[in-house]
């Protein structure tokens, strides 16, 4: 038998499709003992089918029990995403909840195994931040049947919470900043444009470039948004640009130091503008000008829409909240 989820599964949708009652299902996973094997077989094999994972965390949050909020990040050595750790340790902290850290490298096998260790570990709710927008991804994501917000991700409202930056308009200060000069030749030093964010900030940088007559734009992408990829880019490019900006600040500072090597002044000759106001951006050779976002508010405000959506049930609503990105202004631009 096959039962396939359009929605997030309950346990009552599980005792439906098995022929049992309720506490049946419960008695599964809590009581076995008390349930005929055969019976047992056919419950965990529509729990399988339908993707189920028990979720107590709510009714421990009622009862005073449940105190513990997951966050899911690609990469907790980033500079970035441990600002959003920040963020929403201090929003779970002020709400008497703890924050349980969890690496997923960007593996979707990994984050959906972290995500079923949470439910089984009694958490309440999970804050998400994938890297990639896989449609299919988010949505097995949605479905694991325990209140989940996306963060650093826009999504429709429909879909569930999310909270991010608006790209577009970040890359959009970005290269008008840029043009506002003498700047015409404008280079793009970009991420994956499979990568939602990278998409986004190039569109922002096409925008600025389609209202600046005379003026071109070229893009260069890099597999990893690095300083030592920044620096190859700059020690390969043939011809120097007027200005340079890059999707990340990670790439800037690399790409200024690699123009240093060549002895191409920044900004006198070239100048430059990263993204994310990390605190690579304050502490290389050159403050490196770049558009701030506010990261630690991502994390802030993920943690509160996810204790909402937990603690009002069905009086919450879905919202997509985006945040305003600004520009940072150094000596590189």
């Amino acid at each position: 038998m096959s039962v396939i989820a359009t929605r997030p599964a309950r346990i009552q949708d599980v005792a439906e499709a098995a022929g049992v009652s309720v506490s049946t299902v419960s008695n599964v996973f809590n009581r076995p003992d008390r349930v005929k094997p055969e019976t047992a077989a056919r419950v965990r094999m529509i729990v399988a089918d339908l993707d189920y994972v028990p979720h107590t965390g709510a009714a421990g949050l009622r009862s005073g029990r449940a105190s513990t909020l997951g966050l899911v990040l690609p990469d907790v050595a980033n500079s970035f995403y441990s600002r959003i750790a920040r963020g929403a340790a201090e929003a779970a902290y002020e709400h008497g909840f703890s924050l349980t850290l969890c690496d997923s490298g960007d593996d979707p096998e990994r984050e959906q195994r972290y995500l079923s260790m949470l439910v089984e570990q009694r958490a309440v709710g999970v804050v998400v931040v994938p890297l990639t927008a896989d449609p299919g991804r988010l949505a097995q994501l949605r479905r694991r049947g325990i209140p989940l917000v996306l963060a650093d991700r826009s999504s429709q409202a429909e879909d569930g919470c999310s909270v991010s930056v608006d790209d577009v308009a970040g890359g959009l200060l970005a290269v008008r900043h840029l043009l506002s000069g003498d700047a015409r030749d404008v280079l793009v030093v970009n991420g994956r444009l499979d990568i939602r964010q990278c998409a986004d900030r190039y569109q922002g940088a096409r925008q600025a470039v389609r209202a600046r007559r005379g003026s071109r734009l070229r893009q260069i992408t890099v597999e990893q948004m690095t300083v030592a990829s920044g620096a190859d880019i700059a020690r390969a490019l043939a011809e120097v640009p007027d200005a340079v900006f890059c999707a990340n600040d990670f790439l800037a500072v690399g790409l200024c130091r690699g123009f240093a090597e060549r002895g191409v002044r920044v900004p006198e000759d070239v100048r430059v503008v990263g993204y994310g106001d990390l605190d690579a951006a304050s502490f290389a050779a050159i403050p490196l000008t770049t558009i701030r976002q506010p990261v630690e508010d991502l994390g802030r405000a993920a943690v509160d829409m996810l204790l909402d959506e937990v603690e009002a049930r069905g009086e919450h609503v879905h919202e997509s909240r985006v945040f305003t990105p600004h520009l940072r202004h150094r000596a590189t631009a």
